[in-house]
């Protein structure tokens, strides 16, 4: 909206500037003094996007005959944003090798039996000034594209035989084994190691199950997994009752002729040659997701990642307790606690708008020095969610830090002040309202929102319900999981971190002692 304001205050500002006998430099006019228009001035006829512009959010869902769900919402502009969400994902491969959707991500937008390279899809997608991407989570797949309204059909052409009618050659399986292969390979190399601990401590909150398997492939899978294992993996979890096909600035009509053209299940690769799959496809995993909270300890050395760079030698720590899924009711109630701990790095604790009235800046970065960041995570997902606290300080203090961030989970149970919690409260619409500005992110909310609850839930819905928190529904979410046990993820030099069953000991007797007391150099059993 501001954008178009901003068009109309130039065009206006142009048009006094250069009408005849009337030029004056309005830059020096007060605001107080209203400007003097003659007839045709006053007659500015609003541009393209001011006649396009409507009222966001108001979407319109469709069902097809095959259970695949269609949602469109209008947009200002010339540009839009489409494309898929399907429910599948790591959390799936219980009967498949581990790593197979991070696999299948690589592979995404190769050839088809339309176009025969990336180089084709990428001349069609530079056609329409567009770009396109996929990107997998633990439980969802989305392959969206944002381009020139003129560009909906080619690209909804090119997603449609993404998902369901790739062809797969030896080349590019080969150059998508080598892609995961370096990425993993980086990701141990980088300063920013936030992948890997979310990857270790779901590991440690769902052990062996679910929403617990890497997402990331394992080195001794990347080679191992075949085309029979990719295209049967996608035959089994790419099926039209798992698809939401989504629009963000598209015409309803547009895009169903689209999805009616390009979404006919009948020609996946899959239906039409069977010999594309294994001989006998495993059964299909439905599991529910089952906290089984322990730990996850990564010794490594990281000291070399600082040297030549302005970063000091970290080791991280990650603690975690059983959350909700966002269908809980509670759901609202933890988001607002994630925007009470806040957090961040340490860099951005003394400047202003970057958090520091948030409990990890206050309490925490504020007070310590020698912690480098304290960050707080809520993961929700259809059946289960996890609440963290990840911490990165010297190795000397990773001990200490652990101490610092369980004490946060600690005195929840004291409350909180009246004007803290309408801060956060008020920080977390913002957030929601300020990233649905963005057309991606609005495309994104709409499939997911109709994939998890069956219609589209308006942001307008979620405010009512943050208002409605409360101090005694942040105690009650607090002592709820403190009931439970926690989960811990360390990865560098840890030697000095606490074991598992000091941090439960700590959470069980709502006391740090078992945290701070030193262990003994000897040990006997009774």
């Amino acid at each position: 909206m501001l954008h178009l304001q901003r068009n109309l205050s130039r065009n206006l500002v142009r048009r006094i500037a250069t009408s005849s006998g009337k030029s004056k430099d309005i830059s020096h006019v007060p605001l107080s003094t209203p400007l003097e228009l003659n007839q045709t001035e006053a007659k500015i006829v609003p541009s393209k996007v001011a006649a396009n512009f409507v009222k966001n959010f108001d979407g319109i869902l469709t069902q097809t005959d095959s259970g695949l769900r269609v949602i469109s919402e209008p947009h200002y502009g010339d540009f839009c944003t489409l494309g898929v969400a399907i429910a599948t994902g790591c959390r799936y491969e219980a009967n498949y090798p581990h790593g197979v959707s991070h696999l299948i991500e690589k592979l995404a937008f190769g050839g088809s039996n339309v176009h025969s390279s990336r180089d084709e899809i990428h001349a069609v997608i530079e056609k329409y000034c567009g770009m396109i991407d996929c990107q997998s989570t633990r439980d969802t797949f989305l392959f969206a594209a944002s381009c020139h309204i003129d560009g909906v059909d080619d690209l909804m052409q090119i997603i449609a035989n993404a998902i369901w009618r790739p062809r797969i050659t030896d080349e590019e399986l080969e150059e998508a084994q080598m892609r995961t292969e370096f990425e993993n390979e980086d990701m141990e190399d980088l300063i920013d190691c936030t992948p890997l601990t979310t990857d270790f401590i779901h590991k440690a909150a769902f052990r062996d199950n679910t929403l617990g398997f890497s997402k990331f492939t394992p080195s001794e899978n990347i080679h191992a997994i075949t085309k029979e294992h990719v295209f049967s993996f996608m035959s089994q979890y790419h099926t039209p009752d798992r698809i939401v096909v989504g629009g963000v600035g598209v015409d309803q009509g547009t895009l169903m002729k689209a999805v009616h053209k390009y979404f006919d299940y009948s020609t996946a690769a899959w239906n039409v040659d069977k010999g594309l799959l294994l001989n006998k496809l495993p059964p299909i995993d439905n599991s529910i997701a089952q906290y089984a909270p322990g730990q996850i300890r990564v010794e490594k050395d990281l000291s070399g990642l600082s040297v030549g760079r302005p970063y000091p030698n970290l080791a991280h720590v990650v603690i975690g307790f059983e959350g909700v899924g966002y269908k809980d009711p509670d759901f609202i109630p933890f988001c607002v606690l994630q925007s009470l701990f806040g957090g961040g790095g340490s860099f951005s604790a003394g400047g202003p708008g970057k958090g520091m009235y948030t409990r990890l800046y206050i309490d925490v970065l504020n007070k310590h020095h020698w912690i480098y960041n304290a960050t707080a995570t809520n993961y929700s997902y259809d059946d289960a969610g996890l609440f963290t606290v990840y911490g990165s300080t010297d190795p000397a203090q990773v001990n200490h830090l652990l101490v610092v961030l369980t004490e946060q989970f600690l005195v929840l149970n004291k409350g909180v002040a009246k004007d803290e919690l309408k801060r956060a409260k008020t920080q977390l619409k913002s957030q929601l309202m300020m990233n649905l500005e963005m057309r991606p992110v609005q495309f994104e909310d709409a499939v997911r929102q109709v994939m998890g609850y069956g219609y589209r839930r308006k942001p307008e819905e979620y405010m009512s319900m943050i208002d409605a928190v409360t101090e005694a529904d942040i105690v009650r979410i607090a002592d709820r999981m403190l009931a439970g046990r926690p989960c811990l993820a360390g990865y560098g030099e840890i030697s000095k971190l606490a074991d598992y069953d000091q941090l439960d000991d700590a959470v069980a007797k709502r006391k740090l002692d078992s945290l701070t007391a030193k262990t003994s150099f000897f040990k006997f059993k009774v």
